[in-house]
């Protein structure tokens, strides 16, 4: 018996010996701090308002499930003459544009929890030799809307609109647009810069007294076939377009009425013609525009078009309310927050630019904006709620030196 204990006691020695000793022979791994490397090229070259790719290797080591952040600056003078790093972009890859032409260097930073890498590189924006304006004055299209003033823009053909309104878009006049859907669309002779963390552009409106705010679409011209193509449009997604009330991908048709037809007076007295335009939309809704005492004279519906028309866009809900005790002779409109054409702060980022699905994309710049009306709303004795385009003009232009 003695043997036997002796024996165990023996064994259960060896084993907490050797237990300790196997743990001795597999120490626990350091914790590695994550290792950055960069190559970038070390020059770049570009003429003014062109974009440059630059597209950094970046490499890191020991990093499992740690997200890297990306920052690109670059020095700037301040009005005190001190000069600051100034964020041009927070993403690996930078599409570089300048609308000056200079020798910039950009210092490019890669961060993981506290480790952080730099590098930089250097670009040469050379002079086009040519001059450039600020605002888009070139016109490549025009629908409007039914509305009660197109008087001025009476002609049988859509060329001879055109004219009309090109000339009205270099000369500051106001160019109506109608109601839903009517649109203008406009170029620049530059790309319009997408600033880092500014806005861009503004859309001006005629903002007479109860107006719509108007809906925009920007395209950037990545082709440089100096057309915008289907695929380049994208939407400014402003403080309305994620709202449940609003309503994506939506269509009215207007029908041009027939001349001949007797006018259906209503019970009020501003009520000239009930039946005056038929639309139909694509959510299987259908009606008739009001023509008013006060337009009569007035033809709503654009001669040039043909018997019929589809317009599309983003449908807004804007908030009117009559306030003349249901006789529909005052209304009071009211605005959105910010994101569109004709309101308070019309300036737009051209960060907020979605693409069809609603997610965010990210733009260098724009060289075209398309404007439109994105409601419809019929407002009694005063006819369609809408507005009139004056122009776009980039915020940030630096004029020709």
């Amino acid at each position: 018996m003695k043997k036997y204990t002796k024996y165990s006691l023996f064994l259960l020695a060896f084993g907490a010996f050797y237990a300790c000793s196997n743990d001795d022979s597999k120490p626990e791994q350091p914790i590695l701090d994550p290792l950055i490397s960069i190559k970038i090229a070390s020059d770049f070259a570009v003429e003014r308002y062109g974009v440059t790719e630059i597209n950094p290797e970046v490499t890191i080591e020991n990093a499992e499930e740690k997200t890297a952040s990306y920052t690109w600056s670059i020095k700037v003078t301040g009005n005190d003459g001190v000069a600051k790093d100034s964020i041009i972009g927070d993403s690996q890859k930078l599409l570089f544009i300048s609308s000056e032409a200079a020798n910039y260097v950009l210092d490019f930073t890669v961060t993981v929890d506290e480790i952080v890498k730099k590098a930089s590189t250097k670009v040469l924006v050379s002079e086009t030799g040519k001059t450039y304006v600020s605002k888009a004055l070139s016109l490549l299209d025009y629908v409007p809307a039914p509305i009660n003033s197109l008087s001025s823009y009476d002609f049988a053909t859509k060329a001879e609109v055109m004219a009309k309104v090109q000339s009205d878009l270099e000369s500051g006049e106001s160019i109506p647009l109608g109601t839903f859907g009517g649109y203008i669309v406009t170029a620049f002779d530059h790309t319009v810069i997408n600033t880092y963390g500014k806005r861009d552009f503004t859309v001006l409106m005629d903002n007479i007294v109860k107006t719509a705010p108007a809906g925009i679409y920007v395209a950037y011209d990545a082709n440089k076939n100096g057309i915008p193509d289907d695929n380049e449009w994208y939407e400014i997604a402003g403080s309305e377009y994620y709202k449940s009330s609003t309503v994506k991908n939506y269509e009215m048709t207007y029908f041009k009425p027939n001349p001949n037809k007797a006018a259906v007076t209503g019970e009020l007295s501003w009520q000239f013609d009930k039946e005056y335009i038929k639309w139909t939309d694509n959510k299987n809704a259908s009606g008739t525009i009001t023509k008013v005492v006060k337009f009569r004279s007035s033809n709503y519906y654009p001669i040039w078009m043909e018997d019929s028309y589809i317009l599309k866009g983003t449908k807004l809900i804007i908030p009117v309310k009559d306030v003349s005790d249901g006789l529909g002779t005052t209304f009071n409109v009211g605005t959105f927050e910010w994101g569109y054409g004709g309101i308070k702060d019309a300036s737009i980022d051209i960060s907020w630019a979605v693409d069809k699905e609603g997610k965010k994309v990210h733009l260098p710049g724009i060289d075209f904006v398309k404007v439109y009306i994105p409601a419809f709303v019929e407002m009694g004795a005063n006819a369609l709620l809408t507005n009139a385009f004056v122009v776009a003009e980039d915020l940030s232009f630096v004029k020709n030196k």
